[in-house]
């Protein structure tokens, strides 16, 4: 580690000088620019990448469709062009020294993508043709323009096959859950790997203090400074990096400047938003009692009605708790550029209200990134982004003081004519509107994320790339119960007011080299050899100080310092990974490639005795519709390339999951109480990472004239050396099991990705989009350990998906008798995870400045813990479903609550044993299918010919409309089956948690 520290000024340094030599040079090169058109319709094309062959020029195209590449060197030169939805072409330029060449381009509409670059997880010849795994590609720029984007969550919800996003609440600012391919551990994380512009960044939720709702590192980030984003999904492509990378890989893009430009562009985006809730909570019922019913009563809904009737309540609806919640968005961004730099400039401000009381976000984010050209070898990229992110998030979920929870579990027993000193029909004595919307839970978040990428090409065959970065988060959490005198919270001590404060950092520092040396060989140079090199390096440091104190004289001085009571602590980690990798790849012709590759890593959290973790990968594609004998076939099949990868990676352990810990204990000697310590967990120094292989096979292919594309893969993922507490004898004298590599889970799946472009007309066209994947989980090995929990009902049992839903199983249902047999074990009842995911959209352009878009999708054959309906219907008795005799049929009544005859069980197990709802709640495992209106927008782009007229300064400016969460159709009996309450990865569990909302939004758009 001490040596590394050393070399990074070095590196710096040599950046530096080579930075400033080069531009002696400049008067000794040309300027290369032009226009990039649409072939059809002669209209300008924005955002095509421009690049100089064989050196590190790049640039792109602006509103008009203009690029301009300085410091090229005399003679003939390759320009490639590129652009997702466009056939890529390429031509040679001849240039001068002190000149200017002029090169106008045509660029054909195509769905085909061969020719895409690809940056994550990518060596060598880094066009999509070229890679053996599948990288999927999302225009963040084209979905933001079109569809109502507030998050990463949502630029990635239904876009990809495989990529499963979940929301843990109907709460703005909340996280959301993703999974790439299933789930493969049990005590690491599920989630994918985070990069920006190739640095490492902070992922993962933080924990909210408010149950089941989390924070999520995600939305810090300003959806309108991405340009794309790229999803690796699993070991196959995602060998290169390393031992944390089995959960897949997300790669944010960043907008660029256009060096070269010499003009400067930008773009205002302005948007308004309004969210309902949609939302009748089911009412609590009762039966009215002598004493209620009387005419003394103070309960207005019993009082004059007879002795058990059934009467009901809504405080939630009564006291008009939901709220139309509103948001706010500004977004400025600009580019420009000079005669050998570019730079884009964004600022945004995003400010929301939620449908619920406390409940909202305010966030400013800034990025500026800067490309600097002084030579034809050298680019340097720098770029910073800064973000402030308050969110305040209201009490929902599992929660006494929860505002769903104190509304559902109430009683219309308990509503009176003086509400003072009462429940009146909450769920808690004075627990009533004024109480819950007191409580303060928020979240401020500071964060900074510099990135530098250097790229070097001292010989058009040989380059480097160095990349620096970090990702520096600063939080302050806060819960606040204030002081009041009306007995509001439970516990007791609360009232007097209860402050909970953690101040966290989360540090992660990045450094990555790749080198490449390339060759052409054979006569003709049909065959090309790529051999990269590299290394990384991701250090990360974590902090955590926590403290509460209870007991204020006033609300005004709430500081934890000024409580009666105060405690705290604090946690510290600390890890270092390293990894280093080679790979070569052969091509020939340009159609077939071969790629074997290796990464070896270590890592500070492996146990003392585990060796360096080696991660190989092979792979090949072939285009094999460029073959001469291929060419009697390409009016069917236009295109077709077959493509296969074998790849490793991991998931390293927690750091000091393999240590040996004791447990700080306070222990007597004569009277003098000393330091002390207990056996904590006795580690395991042979602790190693988690492997994941995978092998992927699949094509890509185009028909009809490439307007109709399709990508199918199938992959097999099998994770060895699963992480599991390995039981051992408590006269050991531990308090807990160590963990060891003893666990295995399969994944296997198809994907398919279809885009067709159904119509292309001068004055209309309609676009379709359909991708949908399968999924197969299954836990294979236990290594010997008996099956366990690992969420609220979800267990790990061997043969089953990992976190299948488990309960004592109905057998047989005796309506005469009332007798229900169930087994005597938890059997399997559900899966916790779709095993068919689709989606799909319809775009349609009319008279080239309409456009309308639409999207919905589904997710089938998995299953909701409703533990909403098992509280109310079996615990706190308050449902209708429970009270009402006539609403349910007798053997429905039996399945979900038993035989509910005085003196007999609710179940009978097949041995004749007593079981009850606790055991038995098969009936609340519910079946969660649905499909989703996800999306409707609807934008108009004003004629240039309009803005002409009113000066000429706006480029282009549109309005449009858009909706989510538009429907929903679904059998599930609670509100929502994609939220979920808990943020674990074992639990889909319903407990009075906020669905989401619908939302829709008008914003304008301009560029000048």
């Amino acid at each position: 580690m001490p040596q590394r520290s050393r070399s990074l000024p070095w590196i710096v340094a040599a950046v530096a000088v080579l930075s400033a030599a080069p531009t002696v040079l400049a008067a000794q090169t040309g300027i290369v620019t032009g226009k990039v058109t649409d072939a059809a319709t002669r209209r300008p094309i924005a955002e095509v990448r421009v690049l100089l062959t064989g050196t590190a020029l790049v640039t792109q195209t602006n509103q008009e469709g203009d690029y301009r590449l300085v410091n090229v060197r005399p003679g003939r030169a390759t320009l490639s062009f590129s652009r997702l939805g466009y056939r890529a072409a390429s031509d040679t330029v001849r240039v001068d020294a002190g000149q200017t060449a002029t090169h106008n381009v045509s660029m054909t509409q195509s769905l085909v993508t061969l020719s895409e670059l690809v940056i994550t997880g990518t060596a060598g010849n880094q066009e999509r043709r070229a890679q053996s795994a599948q990288v999927s590609s999302i225009s963040a720029t084209q979905i933001t323009r079109d569809a109502p984007i507030k998050t990463i969550g949502e630029l990635l919800q239904s876009r990809t096959p495989s990529v499963a996003v979940n929301s843990n609440s109907g709460v703005i600012g909340t996280a959301k859950t993703i999974r790439i391919r299933g789930a493969s551990s049990i005590n690491l994380s599920n989630q994918p790997l985070l990069f920006i512009d190739g640095v490492r960044m902070n992922e993962g939720f933080l924990a909210g203090n408010v149950q089941g709702q989390a924070y999520d590192r995600m939305n810090d980030l300003n959806p309108d400074e991405i340009e794309s984003i790229e999803v690796v999904k699993g070991p196959a492509a995602a060998t290169l990096y390393g031992a944390d990378a089995s959960a897949g890989v997300i790669q944010i893009i960043t907008k660029r400047g256009r060096p070269g430009a010499n003009r400067f562009s930008q773009n205002v985006r302005v948007e308004s938003g309004r969210s309902d809730q949609d939302y009748n909570p089911p009412d609590n019922y009762g039966n009215c009692t002598a004493a209620l019913v009387a005419a003394t009563s103070l309960n207005p809904l019993c009082r004059g009605q007879a002795v058990g009737t059934l009467v009901n309540d809504d405080p939630l609806m009564r006291n008009n708790v939901f709220q139309t919640g509103k948001d706010f968005t500004v977004n400025w961004n600009a580019r420009g550029g000079g005669q050998n730099y570019g730079y884009a400039l964004a600022l945004g401000r995003e400010g929301a209200i939620g449908t619920l009381p406390n409940s909202g976000l305010n966030r400013y984010n800034i990025r500026s990134n800067f490309n600097y050209v002084p030579d034809s070898r050298l680019t340097i990229d720098a770029g910073l982004g800064l973000t402030q992110n308050r969110t305040q998030l209201p009490n929902l979920d599992n929660s006494v003081s929860g505002w769903i929870a104190g509304g559902m579990l109430g009683s219309p027993l308990t509503r009176t004519d003086t509400p003072v000193n009462s429940a009146d029909g909450w769920f808690g004595f004075n627990r009533h509107y004024n109480a819950l919307a007191s409580i303060n839970n928020q979240l401020r978040t500071h964060r900074i994320l510099p990135t530098m990428t250097a790229s070097y090409v001292p010989y058009g065959w040989f380059t480097h790339r160095l990349t620096l970065g970090a990702d520096l988060a600063a939080d302050k959490q806060g819960e606040y119960y204030p002081k009041n005198d009306s007995a509001w919270y439970t516990p007791a001590l609360q009232n007097s007011g209860q402050n909970t404060q953690q101040a966290r950092t989360d540090e992660r520092y990045s450094v990555d080299y790749l080198g490449n040396v390339r060759r052409t060989l054979g006569r003709a140079s049909q065959w090309e050899s790529n051999l990269s090199f590299g290394m990384q390096v991701v250090s990360t440091k974590k902090s955590l100080t926590n403290s509460q104190g209870v007991g204020f004289v006033t609300n005004s001085n709430n500081s934890v310092t000024s409580a009666a009571t105060t405690t705290g602590g604090s946690t510290f980690t600390e890890q270092t990974q390293v990894g280093y990798l080679g790979q070569l790849q052969l091509g020939f012709h340009n159609r077939a490639f071969l790629q074997a590759a290796v990464r070896v890593d270590k890592n500070s959290a492996f146990g003392a005795n585990a060796e360096a973790f080696v991660l190989p990968k092979l792979g090949a594609t072939w285009t094999i519709s460029e073959e001469s004998f291929f060419e009697p076939m390409t009016k069917l099949v236009n295109t077709l390339r077959l493509r296969a990868s074998w790849g490793t990676t991991g998931r390293s352990p927690a750091p000091g999951a393999a240590l040996t810990t004791l447990i700080a204990a306070p222990y007597n000697i004569t009277g003098v109480t000393v330091a002390g310590a207990n056996p904590g967990n006795p580690g395991n120094s042979d602790l190693r990472p988690e492997r994941g292989t995978e092998f992927e096979v699949g094509f890509d292919a185009s028909f009809w004239k490439e307007r109709i594309s399709t990508e199918l893969t199938y992959y097999d993922k099998t994770t060895t050396d699963l992480i599991i507490a390995r039981p051992i004898p408590p006269s050991l004298g531990f308090n807990s099991n160590p963990l060891a590599n003893i666990g295995e889970v399969k994944n296997q799946g198809f994907e398919l990705a279809l885009n067709v472009a159904a119509v292309q007309m001068n004055n209309f066209g309609w676009d379709f989009r359909f991708g949908a994947n399968t999924l197969h989980n299954e836990l294979t090995d236990l290594g010997g350990v008996a099956p366990f929990t690992v969420g609220s009902r979800t267990r790990a049992m061997k043969g089953e998906q990992l976190g299948v839903y488990a309960s004592k199983k109905i057998k047989s249902i005796d309506e005469a008798t009332g007798v229900v047999t169930v087994s005597d074990t938890l059997e399997p009842i559900g899966n916790l995870y779709p095993t068919l995911e689709w989606n799909a959209s319809n775009t349609f352009t009319v008279m080239k400045n309409f456009r309308i878009t639409a999207s919905i999708d589904a997710k089938r054959d998995f299953r909701v813990d409703n533990l909403r309906d098992w509280y109310t219907e079996t615990l706190l008795i308050h449902s209708r479903r429970r009270l009402d005799p006539n609403l349910l049929t007798r053997r429905e009544r039996l399945r979900r609550y038993g035989n509910d005859a005085p003196g007999k069980p609710a179940f009978v197990t097949t041995t004749g044993a007593s079981a009850t709802t606790s055991d038995v709640f098969e009936a609340f495992l519910q079946p969660g299918d649905f499909v989703r209106f996800r999306e409707l927008s609807a934008s108009y782009t004003i004629p240039r010919g309009w803005l002409n007229r009113i000066g000429g300064k706006v480029q282009t400016a549109s309005v449009s409309f858009a909706m989510q969460n538009l429907a929903l159709w679904s059998k599930y009996e609670g509100p929502d089956p994609e939220v979920i309450a808990q943020n674990g990865p074992f639990d889909r569990q319903d407990f009075f948690s906020l669905p989401t909302p619908k939302r829709n939004s008008l914003r304008v758009d301009l560029t000048f």
